[in-house]
């Protein structure tokens, strides 16, 4: 684990820094009268290019033109005890539509919205630190979310759901990469080989 050299500061660098599978662990917290939830689930982040055929589906949708896209993300939640297949139909896409004039900020495209399940605009920003601020206005609400990266292996997300009569939801994330099996086979083969090594080959090394 390390920090980052530098945080992304454009949503397609965010997006690619983001790649690959999270143990999302949050709790949520309800300002009304319901309990409050805490749970663990495995996010799962696929970047894509602006020739995903997504791209021009979902600005067809919001009758934005796709030239004004530049890729974006599909993610999918999962549970973090069983496997399950993977199934586009079930992932939530996101595109990015940056700011032809500050890449630092833009707006998000998403076929359906966390909170209202149909097509939604989303602005954002990143600020000079790296936290990358969304905001999202629903027919009768706001969610604000910020996300930014510990480090190359952390994440951290917090977000809420306000309406009229003032703040309904609050949500905490911490995000914890998971490795690849390609990372597993690596890590495995390099302990293998440190096992196998000699006394005098691991004191030279």
């Amino acid at each position: 684990m390390k920090p980052l050299v530098s945080p992304p500061m454009t949503m397609a660098d965010f997006f690619e820094a983001s790649r690959g599978t999270w143990l999302n662990r949050r709790v949520v917290h309800h300002l009304d009268s319901q309990d409050d939830e805490f749970a663990d689930s495995n996010l799962i982040i696929e970047p894509f290019d602006s020739t995903d055929p997504v791209v021009e589906n979902v600005c067809q949708a919001l009758n934005i033109s796709s030239s004004e896209a530049n890729g974006g993300a599909r993610f999918w939640w999962e549970s973090n005890l069983m496997k399950e297949a993977q199934n586009d139909d079930y992932a939530a896409v996101v595109v990015d539509a940056p700011n032809p004039d500050d890449p630092t900020k833009g707006f998000l495209l998403r076929d359906k919205g966390y909170v209202e399940k149909k097509s939604v605009v989303s602005t954002y920003y990143f600020a000079d630190d790296g936290v990358l601020t969304i905001k999202t206005r629903y027919d009768t609400n706001i969610g604000i979310e910020r996300c930014w990266f510990v480090s190359d292996q952390i994440r951290m997300r917090v977000s809420s759901i306000q309406f009229l009569d003032g703040v309904a939801m609050t949500t905490y994330c911490t995000e914890f990469r998971c490795p690849s099996q390609s990372d597993i086979v690596e890590l495995s083969a390099a302990a293998k080989a440190r096992a196998d090594a000699s006394p005098s080959d691991t004191a030279r090394n």
